[in-house]
């Protein structure tokens, strides 16, 4: 019994601490298109975790976790589209910094002192409308099976890489409960993040240490350039 309240004590500490010195929130990201007058919607939730940085050798002030998958929209025929956790024509449109412009933080960024910015971010709550110039990088590909054929979807223009009678009508970002750290962690709590993207794209576990062309590095000159800036990372993100 004595471990027991022993254990239950170091936990209440450990989750005192991660309370004051950072803040996780979890957004649903929907995506909604138009096919020929017919609505497809594709959902996600993802999380990200904000953390005071301590350590006397680092000199960012926090840092940044992420887990979740891009977001699928299957257009049936046409194809699917992926919203990524990459940032796209916005900078501050990845998942890690869509949460703060999507809720009007200054420059979309953390606001200072770190500690006070954790706190707005713990604080954030409702449903609010995405400008398409402010979602992620969109993609599609030529062929699920070989990553090299992925090409660079405008949200403004949906129709020009899936035909005539495609547009992307709109987007959403809401915040959903991230749950009670350390059940979190294990699915216990909170709204469950959205996995399964490896289904989908099954070459996934391939390209974690490689660009998507097969490239070890990234390069400014590579042939395919959209190719060569992306890895598995960009599509799953954490444990």
């Amino acid at each position: 019994m004595r471990w027991l309240i022993g254990f239950a004590l170091i936990v209440a500490a450990v989750s005192g601490y991660v309370a004051i010195n950072s803040a996780t929130v979890r957004y649903r990201l929907t995506l909604e298109a138009e096919i020929d007058g017919v609505r497809k919607t594709g959902a996600g939730v993802v999380e990200v975790s904000y953390s005071k940085q301590n350590l006397p050798i680092s000199q960012a002030e926090f840092r940044i976790d992420i887990r979740g998958d891009a977001v699928v929209v299957d257009l049936g025929p046409r194809g699917q589209l992926f919203a990524l956790l990459r940032e796209g024509s916005d900078s501050r449109s990845g998942a890690d910094y869509i949460v703060l412009r999507a809720f009007n933080f200054p420059g979309g960024a953390l606001p200072r002192p770190v500690l006070d910015g954790l706190g707005k971010v713990r604080r954030l709550s409702g449903k609010v409308d995405l400008p398409l110039r402010s979602l992620p990088l969109l993609v599609r590909f030529r062929d699920l099976d070989a990553p090299m054929t992925i090409e660079r979807v405008d949200p403004l223009d949906l129709g020009r890489s899936f035909g005539t009678g495609a547009r992307l009508v709109g987007a959403t970002l809401e915040i959903v409960s991230p749950g009670v750290w350390p059940f979190n962690r294990i699915g216990i709590t909170g709204e469950s993040i959205t996995r399964g993207i490896d289904q989908t794209l099954k070459w996934i576990p391939n390209y974690y240490n490689r660009q998507l062309d097969g490239d070890r590095v990234e390069s400014a000159s590579a042939p395919l350039r959209l190719a060569n800036s992306l890895s598995s990372r960009d599509f799953k993100a954490g444990p």
